[in-house]
């Protein structure tokens, strides 16, 4: 079972779409190669669109702390885990994985004011109990690359 993280802050839905907007673009930053060529973004959707009892989140790490930091380690083991453990996992979760991993990669805590995003499975019913009405989801763009038919 993939290891829990208990996140410190969780995003304010006012600023979902500005969150959401940023990280798109850290994840242009990502190179084709390390996305094996299936390169993924994230979308604002209506709740009631998404088929299926999970959406995507993100979670904020105060990455200044204790407690933020020892988040992201966790994180990064979750990563590293999962990506051991594919096999074992739900597309939505390998999604988040894949997309954890390229913003670890590919930013750093000075990018995100020391509020490192993580994306997160969440359960749908616990957003609406929140009152949020739009969650994340994600689409995946294959893209040509010389490697890809070598593997």
């Amino acid at each position: 079972m993939m290891p829990e993280l208990s996140p410190q802050s969780s995003l304010d839905p006012a600023r979902l779409s500005v969150m959401l907007e940023k990280v798109n673009k850290a994840l242009l930053q990502y190179c084709d190669k390390d996305w094996n060529y299936s390169r993924i973004s994230l979308h604002l959707k209506p709740l009631e669109s998404i088929i299926g009892p999970y959406a995507l989140w993100i979670d904020l790490l105060q990455a200044k702390t204790k407690q933020g930091q020892a988040d992201l380690k966790i994180s990064r083991s979750e990563i590293a885990w999962g990506q051991h453990h594919s096999n074992e996992l739900g597309i939505l979760e390998i999604i988040s994985l894949r997309i954890n991993k390229a913003l670890l990669e590919s930013t750093s805590d000075e990018f995100w004011d020391f509020e490192r995003p993580i994306v997160r499975l969440t359960g749908k019913e616990e957003l609406v109990q929140k009152g949020v009405t739009h969650a994340l989801w994600y689409e995946v763009v294959e893209v040509a690359g010389q490697d890809f038919d070598n593997r």
